[in-house]
């Protein structure tokens, strides 16, 4: 019984019911809104196809960078080892210039904080490059 009563109530709420009125107008798109649909269509653009020579140019490119990546990995494989044999006691680094300039260091403190210090950049870099081999488009 209160089942039925709840569903008249529910007719006679749905018959009060007054609709939203409807704009069936369409507008002209403004000349800024053009402008950005233009700009959002020329991001998703084609790439034109290239020529041979292009593409060759391209692969060159491509080697170099792949060049300098395995350089960058070599050297951070080669600061890897030379960190693990440390023993911190006899360590020396040496810096040499193209002049033949020399200076060695044989502070354990400074040679960690140098070391530490060529990692860190070394890290970075090799980021970068790695970055640019993933990304690179022949």
């Amino acid at each position: 019984m209160n089942a039925i009563k709840e569903v008249k109530k529910d007719e006679k709420a749905v018959s009060n019911v007054k609709l939203l009125p409807v704009n069936n107008e369409i507008k002209p798109a403004t000349p800024e809104q053009k402008a950005e649909i233009l700009k959002t269509i020329e991001k998703f653009k084609p790439e034109p196809i290239l020529t041979a020579e292009a593409r060759i140019e391209r692969m060159k490119q491509f080697e170099a960078l792949s060049t300098r990546f395995g350089a960058l990995k070599d050297k951070s494989n080669e600061l890897k080892t030379y960190k693990a044999g440390n023993d911190k006691m006899n360590a020396k680094i040496t810096f040499q210039n193209a002049q033949g300039f020399k200076m060695e260091v044989q502070n354990s403190n400074v040679i960690q904080k140098l070391v530490e210090a060529a990692e860190n950049e070394l890290n970075v870099l090799l980021l970068e490059a790695e970055n640019e081999v993933l990304t690179f488009e022949i």
